[in-house]
């Protein structure tokens, strides 16, 4: 049971945090009737499926089969836990949790506010000054030259930042955040000689990087080749800050999130401008990493989004070392990963302009997943035949990848148990070993590293477009159904039920468990109402239960809820009286055999009299 602490702190964010507003900030809703309805971002809809009702403050999607309040959805949404959500929603509202740090004051470097708040403002500044200052037509030019369009420029928010040391230090002294701001968000810098400021990405056209939720939390600057030195890095990144982790984000996700949920699947590029090529083709499910390898922090991302992952990394030798260094990490975290080749060595951005969309899904289409491709790699230019050394040398290669991944016969899918298998028998038949030595070798080496590193604990949300079968109040048992449907429109009668109904006797499993929650809440004294239950249950579909069943219930009834009580519980009564006599019954029958009749007569008449007594029948009087 939540203490009272989780129950005051859900509570005052719910408060705050209308669903109508919160989930106006994702999607775009349309007022119908008493509630409001909206695309689902979940499945491919073209007519409104999901519903909202602000009067119970739910939402729910009849084509998904899901549904939830506003921490569902934001979890599901953003593919978070629930805390995450809880903090999220509160800093959305200005709620100061319990258990975090005292707010710093507003305009400081400290106030997480206001670095968002910073940074937000210089994506504007660099925007603008792009569409708009003649000293940006150095910038479009590129941008033309790179085949990215206005709509791109638009979408994206790319900007520009002038070739002047102190063009962002000047704008920051008319604005509402002061130098120590602009240099914690990584805008600007010191110089270790002098220890002036400086503009970090002076002469760069901007890319801007956002969280999730959209918000700018640090910039990728582009060197343009005019302005550049021998000491210009060609791409800039924003330094690590309260904001920003370059291990922990990747770009454009918060553009391509919809689309990677909906297709189940994820492409990850290299550049920004590999990124930008590929939305202006049509192929808006990708994103790019932040001038890092994938780590497994990335990897714990994307899983939340996809069930599959292509790596379309640079053709050049440098983009395939790459991959290779980033196999074990998704293998052992049981990703299904799908490593793309392009022709000739080109990147994403150059071969998407040069030949289309469509050539490119044939790439995907014939990509390969990690292990094969593993095996392509240390078996090119060795004859297994002949090369017995080099051979073991790649067999033992293969093998310790493999061995990061969990055991096949422990806590893994059957079709990863099933792509194991198929890849042994592969693997004996192309090295022509037997078979069974390498499940031994792999049982050895999978023993000395028993827990792979960077693998996710299993309750890391994965792919939040995994919906189960959902439960139906049809296939409920009658009286369990009628139950909760009484107690959602009558709260106020839990005590009178939890008094006469015991957990045991609801037959239905689900309905047992939400039972479960009404009988939890009224002991511990909580009002037992709609939106109470809600927050107790972590199962999706016990959620979409639950508004189905409110949705369900007979608001009209002719008969009153105490008459409505009465009949529930008596129909439980019966039914556990019929379970108990039918229990005595084969009691009865070994027995009776060592009884003469007027004992099996004796018990006869107990059984008897007990039903009576059960159904409130007076005996019979001796006259």
């Amino acid at each position: 049971m939540s203490d009272s602490t989780h129950f005051d702190a859900k509570e005052q964010v719910r408060a705050a945090c209308d669903i109508v507003d919160v989930l106006s900030g994702y999607l775009h809703l349309r007022s119908q009737g008493r509630g409001y309805v909206a695309l689902c971002p979940w499945h491919d809809d073209t007519r409104p499926s999901m519903q909202i009702n602000p009067q119970r403050q739910s939402w729910r999607c009849w084509v998904c089969g899901i549904g939830g309040d506003i921490f569902s959805f934001v979890m599901k949404r953003e593919g978070i836990e629930f805390r995450e959500a809880l903090e999220l929603l509160a800093e959305r509202a200005n709620i100061q949790l319990n258990n975090q740090k005292p707010a710093a004051p507003a305009g400081s470097p400290d106030d997480k506010k206001t670095l968002f708040g910073a940074l937000s403002w210089a994506e504007r500044l660099f925007h603008e000054f792009l569409l708009h200052d003649p000293a940006a037509d150095i910038a479009r030019a590129y941008l033309q030259d790179r085949g990215i369009s206005r709509d791109s420029i638009q979408r994206f928010q790319l900007g520009f930042s002038p070739n002047q040391w102190q063009w962002m230090c000047e704008k920051g002294r008319g604005s509402a955040y002061s130098q120590a701001v602009l240099e914690k968000v990584g805008l600007i810098g010191l110089s270790q000689k002098s220890a002036k400021p400086y503009d970090r990405f002076k002469g760069r056209v901007i890319f801007p990087i956002r969280d999730p939720q959209s918000r700018p939390i640090g910039f990728g600057g582009r060197i343009l080749p005019q302005l550049a030195d021998e000491k210009s890095a060609k791409y800039v990144n924003s330094p690590e800050t309260r904001l920003f982790s370059k291990s922990e984000h990747v770009y454009a996700l918060d553009l391509a999130r919809d689309t990677i949920v909906q297709a189940g699947e994820v492409i990850v590029v290299e550049g920004y401008t590999d990124v930008i090529a590929m939305h202006q083709a049509g192929v808006k499910n990708v994103v790019a990493v932040l001038g890092t390898a994938l780590g497994a922090k990335h990897i714990r991302l994307l899983r939340r989004y996809a069930d599959k992952v292509y790596l379309v990394l640079d053709g050049d030798e440098a983009g395939q070392r790459r991959t290779n260094e980033v196999l074990e990490l998704f293998i052992a975290q049981q990703v299904d990963l799908r490593v793309v080749k392009l022709p000739n060595e080109q990147d994403p951005c150059d071969f998407v302009q040069q030949e289309g969309p469509d050539r490119f899904r044939e790439c995907l289409a014939k990509s390969v997943d990690a292990l094969e491709h593993k095996i392509r790699v240390v078996t090119a230019g060795i004859d297994l035949g002949q090369d017995i050394h080099q051979a073991n040398d790649a067999l033992e290669d293969v093998l310790n990848t493999l061995a990061k991944s969990p055991h096949a016969l422990t806590g893994t899918t059957s079709d990863v148990r099933l792509r194991e298998h198929q890849f042994l028998a592969r693997m004996a038949r192309q090295f022509q070993v037997d078979e069974m030595e390498l499940r031994n070798r792999l049982a050895s080496l999978r023993k000395v590293n028993k827990k792979p590193q960077g693998i996710i604990d299993s309750a890391e949300p994965v792919n939040a477009t995994a919906s189960p079968t959902n439960y139906d109040p049809k296939d409920l048992d009658r009286w369990d159904c009628m139950l909760l449907q009484l107690l959602l429109g009558h709260s106020e009668l839990v005590d009178a039920v939890i008094d006469e109904i015991g957990l045991d006797e609801i037959l239905s499993e689900p309905a047992r468990q939400i039972y479960a929650i009404y009988r939890r809440l009224a002991l511990a004294n909580w009002p037992c109402n709609f939106t109470n239950v809600m927050d107790e249950l972590r199962d999706e579909r016990l959620k979409y239960l639950l508004i189905d069943l409110d949705e369900t219930r007979n608001t009209k009834s002719s008969m009153e809820p105490e008459e409505e009580l009465k009949e529930i519980i008596d129909a439980y009564h019966k039914r556990h009286n019929d379970r108990v006599e039918n229990q005595q019954m084969p009691d009865l029958e070994p027995k009776s055999q060592s009884l003469n009749d007027q004992e099996q007569l004796d018990i006869l008449l107990q059984i008897v009299e007990q039903k009576r007594n059960r159904q409130g029948i007076s005996s019979t009087t001796e006259g």
